[in-house]
This record gives C-alpha cells, sequence and structure tokens, in this order.
C-alpha cells in the first residue's frame, strides 16, 4: 500500500487526497451502493477522516442507512462523480469511491458488504469470505 493516494471527479473540479494507509477496502452490494454507482456494486475504502482532504466545489445528499443511521454521499456538481461518504456511525472515518482514484489499482478491495442484495448479474467473490 502507499502512504499517499489521490484522486477527484470524471472533470477534474472536486480533488481529494488521502494520507496513511486504507483501513480496509471493500465492494458492497447494497441497494443503495447499486443506485449510487449504476451498477452492481460499488467498490470503496475507509480511511481516517484526519487524514483526509478534499478541494474544489462538492455536493452532498445525505440518507437514511437500512441501520437508522444518517450516511452523507458527496459528488462533484459538475460531472456528477460519486467521490467519497462519511457514515454518521463511524464519523472518524471516510469512505472512498476506488474508482475515483488517480490509480485505482492500488486498492484491492478484500470483502464483499450485502452479498445478500447483489442482483442476480453481480457475482461477486470475496479473498475473506462474504460479510
Amino acid at each position: 500500500m502507499t502512504s499517499k493516494l489521490t484522486g477527484g471527479c470524471a472533470c477534474g473540479a472536486a480533488r481529494y487526497s488521502v494520507t496513511g494507509e486504507p483501513k480496509f477496502a471493500f465492494r458492497c452490494q447494497c441497494r443503495a451502493c447499486q443506485y449510487m454507482s449504476g451498477s452492481g456494486h460499488a467498490a470503496q475504502f475507509a480511511c481516517d477522516a484526519d487524514g483526509f482532504e478534499q478541494s474544489g466545489k462538492v455536493t452532498e445528499w445525505t440518507r437514511e442507512a437500512a441501520s437508522g443511521n444518517p450516511v452523507t454521499k458527496v459528488f462533484c456538481p459538475v460531472c456528477g462523480t460519486t467521490l467519497f461518504g462519511r457514515p454518521a456511525r463511524a464519523p472518524e472515518l471516510v469512505m472512498v469511491t476506488i474508482g475515483t482514484l488517480d490509480d485505482p489499482s492500488q486498492i484491492t478491495p478484500e470483502r464483499v458488504f450485502y452479498a445478500d442484495e447483489a442482483q442476480p448479474w453481480d457475482h461477486l467473490t470475496s479473498q475473506e469470505g462474504a460479510a
């Protein structure tokens, strides 16, 4: 892994950097992530909020997660790229969308979350077993 990661949206209007090691990386198949990604799952990694910096204008949308806790998704208002999320139940973490990294090959998801909500055409396997 690397100690500095950078990324941003498709149009370049919003950027971010992560200092420190990612906590964990995963692919989530919950219905909300399907909507967010426009696909069968979203690939994300968790990092410390203290090591996360964002620049450029962004738009936020907060929804209620299945747990009842709010989750805020942050995206570019120009191109619509979903950049990261902030779960209220873990304010010390930021969940960054892996595909928005300048080099997405730097992170490999190890887990699959909410496999029970998977679409029948989106078959994922986990290196550590489905969660």
